[in-house]
């Protein structure tokens, strides 16, 4: 049986994350995020939900009718939580035919391989929000993130008509690709 690979700047991402995930101190978790009324632990929640509906839709299964509790999520170790639902998510995405699986999606429809490789664009700002959180500097991976300015474009404005991104934030002529990509979700780079 020959399994999927999952495409390498989603991984890449992820890892991204679980590296800034695995350094929170266990007092930072309830600091407040970039995210207005959110803190850390409500950040690593939200990315690792975000994980759960890859896997059930890769798997072909329904989605729960409501979002689940972020906290609840996350768990009293959201590192342990994160990891274990990591680890399904792939075993699904890995699966043959997996991948191709074509999903609704709230922008349309797509394959899961097309949606995943545009996800790094979500995992990279909320990497970029759990680093501020938790008091940690991060430099986002430059190849995905210019990858991601790309989907960004597209996306935030649609976020913003949908009100599930902010306005976008002003930046510095000739700010840097991380900046920009950070203002159109309308975070602060310079925070």
């Amino acid at each position: 049986m020959v399994t999927e690979r999952v495409p390498e700047g989603f991984v890449r991402a992820l890892d991204g994350f679980e590296a800034v995930l695995a350094a929170v101190s266990a007092d930072r978790w309830l600091s407040p995020s970039p995210c207005e009324g959110w803190a850390a632990v409500d950040v690593a929640g939200h990315v690792t939900a975000g994980l759960l509906v890859i896997e059930m839709r890769a798997a072909g299964r329904p989605l729960p009718q409501d979002d689940p509790d972020w906290r609840e999520v996350a768990g009293g170790d959201p590192l342990a939580s994160w990891r274990a639902v990591r680890a399904r998510m792939t075993a699904e995405l890995v699966r043959p035919g997996a991948l191709d699986r074509r999903v609704a999606l709230a922008f349309g429809e797509a394959t899961v391989r097309e949606w995943v490789e545009e996800y790094p664009l979500e995992l990279l700002v909320h990497t970029w929000d759990l680093a501020r959180a938790s008091g940690q500097a991060v430099v986002l991976d430059a190849d995905l993130v210019r990858s991601a300015l790309e989907t960004a474009g597209r996306m935030a404005p649609r976020g913003r008509e949908a009100g599930m991104v902010g306005p976008e934030s002003a930046i510095a002529e000739g700010a840097g690709d991380q900046a920009r990509l950070l203002a159109l979700f309308g975070r602060d780079p310079s925070a």
